[in-house]
C-alpha cells in the first residue's frame, strides 16, 4: 500500500477525519477538506491528546494509503471511536501536513477557533488504572461542589462568577470534609483523585488553547469519562483547600496545580453571551487573554517544539487580531531567538496603549533554575531584555531572584515606552530612553539573608556605609537610609502600630538583631536572651513579621553605593561598575551593565 500524500489546502480551509473499524478490528480513516467559517462552523469534535515520543510507527489505513501516527494517538482514536464513531473529528497529527512549513504555520493560526468552534472537545489522558472508576466519581463530586461556589467564569461580568471563594486558600478541616461529602478519610479516593491528575497530558501547552476557552469538554481516561468543568473545578478546589491531605499526595507530575492554574479569568470579549439569537450569533463568543499573562501563567508546561511556548498561546491573546491580520507573522521557520524576541517587541508595542510597557523586561531576569540546562543551555549570545520562555522563572532564594517590591512599582510614573526603529539597527536589540541615576561604587559582598544577619555584618554594613557616604543626596539622616534601605523601604506594620517612631527603629532594630544572636547553651543564658528579645518586642513590636521582612527584602540581593551618592539593593548579579536605571516604560529601576564596545548595556535585572 502507498503512503498517503496530502494534497494542497486551500486558504481558510480545515480537514476533517472519519473513522471506521473492519472486521479484523482494523483502524480506518478518511480526510476530507471542508471550508471553515468560524461564524457558521461545520459539525465537528476536536480532540487533544499527547503526542509522545514523537515515533510515526503505526500504520493507519487512511483513504486506501498508508499514513503513520504516534502510538499514543492510535490509542486516542480507538477510545474516541468507541464514543461516537459517526462524528466528524479535527487531530492535529492528522489533519496538518506536519512536514508542510507552510500549512502548519497558517493552520496553527486557526487552531484556536477550530478548538473554540468544536462541537465538543475530546481530552484523552492515557489507559485507565484500576483506580480510574474512584478517580472518577471524587472528580465528579469535588468539582460539584466547587462549580457551585464559583459559577460560570464565562459569566464573570453579570455576578454569574465568583472566584474569591473558590481561590481563597483555607485549609479544609477532616469533619469539614465529612459534613461535604468528600471524606478525607477515604484515602483510596483521594490517592485515586491524584492518580488521575499525575499525567503527561497535563502539561502540555497545547492545552491551554485547547481547553481555557472549551464550554463543551470531556476528559477520557481508558473507557472513563468526566467534564472537563468539573476536572478544572476539583483541582482548583484540592490547591487551595486541601492543604491537610496535600503532602499526601505528591506526583511526578502536579496536575492539580496546572489545571488551576487554567481557571483564568478573561480580558476582552467579543460577542454575547445573552442575546445570541437576537444578534443571529451562531457560535459563543469569542475570549481573548493578554498574552504576557498567558505567557506568565503557563510558563512551566512543555511543549515539543519550542516556538510552540509562543505559538500555542497566540491564538488565546490579544494579539490573535494582529495574526489574522498579517501583523504577528506566524513562521516555524525562524530560529527560537528571533521569535522571542519579536514576540517581546511585540507585547511591547501592544501594550504602547497603557504604561509600564516594558515590564515584559522583568520575565527577562535570569533564574537560577538548572532543570532545563541540558534543553535549554545558557547562552551569552540571548537578548538579555528578551525571556527565554523555555526556562522556568519564579521568585525567592531558589530561584536566585528576589521578591517583588510591589509598593514601588509606579506604573503611573513609568511613562510609555515607544519602539524606536532604525533602519540597518540590530534586530536584537532595544532601544529605550531613561535616566541614569548612577553607577556602582561599592557592591555587598553578601547576597541573602542569612549571610548578612550573622556575626554582627549588618551592623558591619551600616558603618561602611556611613564611613563611605559623607551626606545622603536627599539630605536624609544616613543611618535611617540604611535601616529603612534594608527592608526595601517599608517598615512592618505591627512595629509603626506600636507607635514606634522611624528614628525609634533606627536606634533600636540591630539591637533587637543582637539580642537574637546571644547565646543560649545553658538556662540562664537561654533566659536573658529572651528577656532583651521580649523587651524589644514589647517596646517597640520587633518580633518575626521584621526578620521576615528583612528576609524578603535580602533574599537574592546585594545593598550597593553609587557614585552619586545614593543606596539601594539591588539584583544579586550586579557588578560594580553596573549602572541603576530608570526607563522609560518600566515601572521599577533596573540595573544594566554597559557593553564592552561602549555602545550599549546588557539587561541584568
Amino acid at each position: 500500500m502507498e503512503t498517503y500524500s496530502y494534497p494542497p489546502l486551500a486558504l481558510g480551509h480545515i480537514r476533517l477525519l472519519s473513522l471506521s473499524t473492519t472486521k479484523d478490528d482494523e483502524l480506518c480513516a478518511s480526510i476530507k477538506d471542508v471550508p471553515f467559517d468560524k461564524d457558521d462552523p461545520p459539525v465537528y469534535s476536536a480532540l487533544s491528546y499527547v503526542w509522545g515520543t514523537g515515533d510515526f510507527t503505526i500504520p493507519l489505513n487512511c483513504d486506501g494509503a498508508v499514513l503513520h501516527i504516534t502510538p499514543t494517538l492510535e490509542e486516542a482514536l480507538r477510545q474516541t471511536i468507541k464514543l461516537d464513531h459517526s462524528e466528524a473529528l479535527w487531530v492535529d497529527q492528522i489533519c496538518i501536513n506536519q512536514q508542510n512549513f507552510e500549512e502548519r504555520s497558517q493552520q496553527v493560526k486557526m487552531m484556536n477557533s477550530i478548538f473554540k468552534c468544536a462541537g465538543k472537545v475530546l481530552a484523552y489522558l492515557g489507559a485507565s488504572t484500576p483506580s480510574t472508576p474512584l478517580a472518577v466519581d471524587l472528580i465528579t463530586r469535588v468539582g460539584t461542589i466547587a462549580k457551585g461556589m464559583s459559577g460560570d467564569m464565562f459569566l464573570w461580568d453579570r455576578e454569574q462568577y465568583d472566584e474569591e471563594s473558590l481561590k481563597k486558600y483555607e485549609e479544609i478541616s477532616n469533619e469539614e470534609s465529612e459534613k461535604l461529602g468528600i471524606p478525607f478519610s477515604e484515602i483510596d479516593s483521594w490517592d485515586a483523585f491524584s492518580e488521575f491528575f499525575n499525567r503527561p497530558w497535563y502539561e502540555r501547552i497545547w492545552i491551554v488553547q485547547e481547553m481555557l476557552p472549551s464550554r463543551n469538554a470531556l476528559v477520557i481516561c481508558g473507557d472513563y469519562s468526566v467534564p472537563w468543568d468539573l476536572v478544572k473545578g476539583a483541582a482548583t478546589w484540592h490547591h487551595h483547600k486541601a492543604g491537610a491531605i496535600a503532602k499526601r499526595h505528591r506526583r511526578s507530575i502536579n496536575g492539580i496545580e496546572l489545571t488551576a492554574g487554567m481557571e483564568l479569568t478573561w480580558n476582552i470579549r467579543m460577542g454575547t453571551e445573552y442575546l445570541a439569537d437576537l444578534f443571529g450569533q451562531k457560535t459563543t463568543p469569542v475570549y481573548r487573554w493578554e498574552l504576557q499573562r498567558l505567557l506568565t501563567t503557563f510558563r512551566r508546561r512543555k511543549a515539543t517544539d519550542p516556538h510552540d511556548k509562543v505559538y500555542a498561546l497566540l491564538g488565546l491573546s490579544d494579539l490573535d487580531f494582529d495574526v489574522e491580520s498579517g501583523k504577528f507573522e506566524v513562521d516555524y521557520s525562524k530560529d527560537v531567538k528571533a521569535v522571542f524576541t519579536y514576540t517581546t517587541r511585540a507585547i511591547i508595542n501592544r501594550a504602547a496603549l497603557s504604561r509600564s510597557n516594558l515590564d515584559i523586561l522583568l520575565q527577562g531576569r535570569r533564574s537560577t533554575c538548572t532543570c532545563e540546562d541540558d534543553a535549554t543551555p545558557p547562552s551569552d549570545d540571548w537578548p538579555s531584555w528578551v525571556p527565554d520562555w523555555r526556562r522556568h522563572m519564579g521568585v525567592g532564594c531558589e530561584w536566585g531572584v528576589g521578591q517583588h517590591f510591589d509598593k514601588w512599582h509606579d506604573e503611573h510614573a513609568a511613562g510609555t515606552h515607544v519602539d524606536e526603529k532604525e533602519e540597518g539597527a540590530d534586530p536584537f536589540a532595544l532601544r529605550a530612553r531613561g535616566t541614569i541615576i548612577g553607577r556602582v561604587v561599592h557592591l555587598s559582598q553578601y547576597h541573602h539573608f542569612s549571610q548578612i544577619i550573622q556575626h554582627g555584618r549588618l551592623r558591619e554594613a551600616r558603618d561602611m556605609f556611613v564611613g563611605i557616604v559623607s551626606s545622603y543626596p536627599t539630605g536624609q539622616d544616613l543611618d535611617i537610609v540604611f535601616a529603612l534601605t534594608m527592608l526595601g523601604g517599608t517598615v512592618p506594620q505591627n512595629i509603626l502600630d506600636k507607635g514606634t517612631t522611624i528614628q525609634q527603629y533606627t536606634d533600636n532594630y540591630l539591637g533587637f538583631l543582637d539580642s537574637l544572636m546571644m547565646p543560649q547553651n545553658t538556662s540562664e543564658e537561654a533566659r536573658t536572651r529572651q528577656l532583651k528579645a521580649s523587651w524589644y518586642h514589647h517596646t517597640f513590636g520587633f518580633d518575626n513579621n521584621w526578620l521576615q521582612a528583612v528576609l524578603k527584602a535580602y533574599c537574592e540581593r546585594r545593598w550597593y553605593v553609587l557614585d552619586t551618592g545614593y543606596v539601594g539593593l539591588g539584583n544579586h548579579n550586579m557588578h560594580e561598575g553596573d549602572v541603576v536605571a530608570k526607563l522609560v516604560g518600566l515601572s521599577v529601576p533596573c540595573v544594566l551593565r554597559p557593553l564592552e564596545t561602549g555602545d550599549g548595556y546588557r539587561f541584568i535585572g
